[in-house]
């Protein structure tokens, strides 16, 4: 089932998000739950990140989302309840493919889908 979707509304780097006072809840320190900002102040590696990332690092440090308040949301555990029996052959009706499981449909490499798919499928989680 799905339980939430984001809507980007803005892609930058990670050094240009630890910049950004509106995001400073999201940078990394030593706390929990840790900041997903994987950058200090140089733009070098954080290392409250405790090398997690570290062999990606400089690929992701090229990407940092910032999600869209309007246009994204989790659902509500009502809402999860009230869909999940229908998900995958709505899933499947959307994409084209059925499948027992999610993973049949989606395949273990991942789906990219259309525009088209995402709004049917979104309009499908927003139904009352």
């Amino acid at each position: 089932m799905i339980f939430g979707f984001l809507k980007i509304a803005e892609t930058l780097s990670h050094i240009e998000a630890f910049r950004r006072p509106d995001l400073r809840s999201k940078r990394m320190g030593n706390k929990m739950p840790n900041g997903n900002i994987i950058v200090e102040a140089g733009g070098e590696y954080n290392r409250f990140d405790s090398g997690v990332h570290r062999h990606k690092f400089d690929k992701i440090k090229r990407h940092y989302v910032v999600g869209s308040e309007a246009k994204s949301r989790m659902l509500t555990s009502d809402e999860i309840r009230r869909l999940a029996p229908t998900f995958l052959t709505t899933l499947g009706s959307i994409l084209g493919v059925q499948g027992a499981r999610a993973i049949d449909i989606i395949s273990r490499k991942g789906r990219v889908l259309t525009a088209q798919q995402v709004s049917a499928l979104v309009a499908w989680l927003n139904q009352p």
